[in-house]
């Protein structure tokens, strides 16, 4: 069975969860951000 979420989301502190089948959605995170690509070398194999 296959949900489309329509019947709402409950609200669980960082997460949302579905009404109808209990998939939990997380909220209160932001993506992760390298601050710097790593260099590459050459000669360094990759």
């Amino acid at each position: 069975m296959r949900c489309a979420h329509a019947t709402g989301w409950t609200q669980e502190g960082d997460a949302a969860r579905c009404d109808r089948c209990g998939t939990r959605r997380f909220t209160g995170y932001g993506a992760l951000l390298i601050p710097e690509l790593p260099q590459w070398e050459p000669g360094s194999g990759r």
